[in-house]
């Protein structure tokens, strides 16, 4: 019965074997082992699109329901399911999936044969409310056995991490690992190489393990906030119907749901419609307005948020750089500069410094650390790096593969199964 390791991820998932190579479970992608984790229902067919085919038929035409971070939404309570064309999908259905995707997709790589037996990744901390993040872990072993799974077994996705980089290691280390996905960030303490490398259970060896909801995802949303959503109205105003002297300004929920792009689908409902219709008619900045009607109702936040992100990586080897975006009325040329990005971040790195410090201080007398691993996409931003280098020093901080370290750890952990 094959097995496999598989890191479901806010933005990507990936599927290893248990000898830690990983799958490319997405042929003609441009990373074929990176299978996007969005989902698309277009209006006017009954197929849904998983993956970078779903992003492209989505570029194609907007019109319908575009699902995307659906992780970020499996500790939520309040979230339960989600009406798309006229069926009820519980987030463990679109969840399952995915999974059934990826899973179906790595059976040419497995003798022809899906593997039934996983090691799935879960973030240290869903949530800091203990019973949401028994939530999120209990709906995601359901999707996965609705994916076709049989033998589930779970491993916080820093110690993944950490068995990929200690499949290099020729001596003992004593390593703080830093996995930065697209929507948490998470931190292990753990004894590392070829002495334990055979051990089945690797419990003994972890000191300690934390995890904040910070990832690229809010990075992103720094961006937006500083930098764009004066463009869209922020700060401007609009006339009340039915008061000619009465102005009100464009309220703080719909600015909040701008800075997520897997939420801003979320009120394209007919009371949003005619509130911007509404400012559309009355707005003091009329531009803006339209900009973001057009965003809101065109569905066009992934792509922005496409625009966004490139800018964001292209800012980790440029001093500066522009971000256009230009479609329908939204007309963008916007300079940003990596001294304002990390200004505009300086809190997000401020609290991974207060949580990395408090996991160093409940972990105090275990020993000095020997190395520093860096993994997941927000690991190559500068300013996030520097943190670790001024810290521990240049020496002791190490990268591997940014998007892949991950599966290829829970691949190695699944040859125990």
């Amino acid at each position: 019965m094959p097995a496999c390791g598989l890191d479901f991820g806010t933005s990507n998932t990936a599927l290893a074997l248990p000898d830690g190579t990983v799958l490319p479970v997405s042929p003609g992608y441009s990373d074929p082992r990176l299978y996007r984790s969005v989902i698309f229902f277009p209006e006017d067919e009954r197929d849904a699109y998983t993956g970078a085919p779903a992003i492209s038929r989505y570029l194609e035409d907007p019109s319908g329901r575009f699902i995307q971070s659906v992780k970020s939404f499996l500790h939520s309570a309040s979230f339960r399911a989600t009406q798309i064309r006229g069926r009820t999908w519980l987030i463990e259905d679109l969840v399952a999936l995915l999974l059934r995707r990826v899973r179906e997709a790595a059976a040419p790589h497995t003798g022809g044969t899906a593997p039934e037996s996983v090691v799935l990744g879960r973030p240290a901390l869903f949530s800091s409310d203990a019973a949401a993040d028994t939530l999120a872990e209990q709906r995601l072993r359901r999707a996965a056995e609705s994916a076709g799974f049989t033998q589930i077994q779970f491993l916080i996705e820093p110690i993944a991490a950490a068995l990929s980089y200690e499949a290099q290691l020729t001596r003992d280390e004593l390593v703080l690992v830093a996995d930065f996905g697209a929507g948490t960030t998470d931190l292990t303490l753990m004894r590392l190489g070829p002495s334990r490398r055979g051990n089945p259970d690797r419990r003994a060896d972890v000191v300690g393990s934390t995890g904040v909801r910070i990832g690229g995802d809010r990075f992103d949303a720094e961006i937006m906030r500083h930098a764009l959503l004066p463009r869209f109205g922020a700060g401007s105003t609009y006339r009340v119907r039915g008061f000619s002297d009465k102005r009100l300004p464009v309220p703080q929920h719909v600015m909040a749901k701008l800075l997520s792009w897997h939420e801003m689908s979320f009120i394209r409902e007919k009371s949003t419609q005619e509130l911007l219709e509404l400012m559309q008619e009355s707005s003091d900045k009329p531009a803006e307005a339209a900009a973001l009607y057009d965003l809101v109702m065109d569905n066009l936040g992934y792509r922005l948020f496409r625009a966004i992100e490139a800018a964001k990586v292209r800012l980790s080897s440029e001093e500066e750089t522009t971000l256009d975006f230009e479609e329908a009325r939204i007309h963008l040329h916007e300079r940003i500069t990596r001294a304002d990005f990390e200004t505009a971040c300086e809190p997000l790195l401020r609290e991974l410094s207060e949580v990395t410090e408090g996991l160093l201080a409940r972990c105090a007398g275990s020993g000095e650390v020997d190395a520093v691993f860096l993994t997941g996409g927000s690991s190559q931003i500068p300013a996030v790096r520097r943190l670790y280098t001024q810290r521990f020093g240049e020496a002791r901080v190490r990268t591997r593969d940014a998007f892949t370290s991950v599966a290829e750890g829970l691949g190695r952990a699944s040859a125990s199964l």
